[in-house]
């Protein structure tokens, strides 16, 4: 398992055990996470679960077999991988708020799967503002071989093309999640953290 899985499971299993302890209330949810509102400590917890949605389709992106795909499963799988690790960004950053973290981000903040993203599976008729704005196109032959990649011809620069092993930046993406999930295990547990994951 990966940090962020492992941090947030732990994080889950003690808030569970407060929230099932009949001497317990709310405010002992919120003092374990370190927030003083129950809408910080929603936030958290919505947070949480759309980590674990997400690592879950990022877990059947992995294993599934491109090349046995017809290219409209592959764009299901490409678009909907690029989009929750998007949505990955936006959990852990509302997660950093709301916990107060604010240094070690800027990874997540400027990752390559997120541009990636952007450019292919959010904005691609429309990427960029004003004289700058441009279109991309995601090559379909290129997915069934782990890559994403595609052109825009209409960039104020000519031509221009971005190209990536899907895996790769999928295996960065984690690592840098992994980096911010310590720090979030160290802002709730401090220095239990290594005895609780």
């Amino acid at each position: 398992m990966s940090k962020l899985d492992n941090v947030v499971q732990a994080i889950r299993s003690d808030l569970s055990d407060i929230a099932t302890n009949h001497d317990k209330d709310d405010g002992d949810l919120h003092r374990f996470v370190g927030v003083d509102t129950s809408r910080s400590y929603n936030f958290i917890l919505d947070a949480f679960y759309l980590l674990e949605d997400t690592q879950l389709a990022k877990a059947s992106f992995r294993d599934s077999r491109f090349r046995d795909l017809d290219f409209g499963a592959l764009y299901l799988f490409y678009y909907g991988l690029l989009n929750a690790c998007y949505m990955q960004q936006q959990a852990t950053l509302v997660l950093c708020r709301e916990l107060g973290v604010t240094d070690g981000l800027e990874s997540i903040k400027t990752a390559d799967i997120v541009n990636f993203r952007n450019s292919f599976s959010a904005h691609s008729p429309n990427r960029g503002r004003g004289n700058e704005q441009h279109s991309f196109i995601l090559d379909r032959h290129a997915m069934r071989f782990g890559r994403v990649e595609g052109y825009s011809t209409n960039h104020v620069s000519g031509h221009l093309s971005l190209q990536a092993n899907i895996f790769q930046l999928l295996n960065d993406w984690d690592e840098s999640l992994d980096e911010v999930f310590d720090l979030i295990g160290q802002r709730v547990y401090g220095d239990q953290l290594c005895q609780k994951i």
